[in-house]
């Protein structure tokens, strides 16, 4: 009896070791499971991962691993047969997504949580949620430096961008807190002409600001910025510059190579053996047995 008992007792601290030496690991190797803000994941969480089984021996639980990087999961195109079972719950990086029962693809398949409220309940301390949940806006797409702060992004230059988070003209954004008040200074803005002109785009009758490189169909004349870029539009302390809507793409909507299309599209340029025509837009995949027919129902063998 005892001498099981000193078995039990020396497996359950070789599972500790095992978990606080996950960390030390992940913390100088890189990510590894890591916060995005590169502070290691509570050796609690590894624990959960690594618990004593009824024989006592370390059992490697395969479920949900909470990280904020993005999973390598993704909705499968053109599935013929699908289970008949409840969708499983991905983080994407800035927000949980669903996968319909046997459709996904990827690494992380198997590592999906059972609900959306799970995913979050789990990536609540990402930077993106403490980001949105205090009131700001994560930039997915963007390639910035550092945060937001105080409505700007900062002047420094790097090597490789990142996401990040904008909280607005009066916050910034702390790590591990959200949006905070940041004392910001009064700044007089530009006359938008001028700042509209000063960033690259063209002041005029356009009756409203452009958005993503798109004039508005409205019959009026009341002077607006038209903001060239398709991933561009107005903003009155900064000018033309790129905004969420442009990369979150409708159906039927144009898109381009960084845009995310919803409702089961893609993005799609409409190819034939004389070019591309129009825009490319989100469109529904094209699900053809011919393999001379892409995703996007344009012929593999086209000059």
């Amino acid at each position: 009896m005892l001498e099981a008992m000193v078995m039990r007792f020396s497996r359950l601290a070789l599972a500790h070791l095992v978990a606080f030496g996950l960390v030390g690991c992940a913390d100088s190797h890189g990510r590894g499971a890591t916060e995005r803000d590169g502070g290691p994941v509570d050796a609690a969480i590894l624990l959960h991962d690594a618990q004593v089984g009824p024989d006592a021996s370390l059992v490697l639980d395969g479920g949900a691993r909470v990280s904020c990087d993005p999973a390598d999961a993704r909705q499968a195109l053109c599935v013929d047969i699908v289970c008949d079972g409840l969708p499983t719950w991905h983080w994407n990086g800035d927000s949980c997504f669903a996968i319909d029962c046997g459709t996904c693809e990827g690494a992380d398949c198997d590592r999906g949580f059972r609900s959306q409220g799970e995913c979050q309940a789990a990536h609540a301390a990402c930077d993106a949620a403490l980001c949105e949940s205090t009131g700001g806006e994560w930039l997915w797409w963007a390639e910035e430096c550092g945060h937001f702060e105080c409505g700007f992004p900062p002047p420094e230059v790097c090597i490789r961008g990142m996401p990040v988070c904008d909280c607005g003209d009066e916050r910034r954004f702390e790590p591990g807190v959200g949006c905070v008040i940041a004392g910001c200074p009064e700044v007089d803005p530009l006359p938008p002409d001028v700042l509209c002109a000063e960033t690259g785009g063209e002041w005029g009758p356009f009756c409203v600001h452009s958005q993503c490189g798109e004039q508005s169909e409205l019959a009026c004349a009341a002077l607006a910025c038209h903001c060239p870029g398709v991933t561009q539009v107005f903003d009155s302390l900064r000018g033309c510059v790129d905004g969420t809507r442009c990369f979150e793409r409708n159906p039927g909507e144009r898109c381009h190579e960084r845009a995310r299309c919803g409702g089961g599209t893609i993005c799609c340029d409409q190819c034939g053996g004389a070019g591309c025509a129009g825009e490319p837009t989100c469109v529904a995949p094209t699900c053809d047995d011919d393999p001379s027919v892409d995703t996007c129902g344009n012929r593999r063998d086209a000059p």
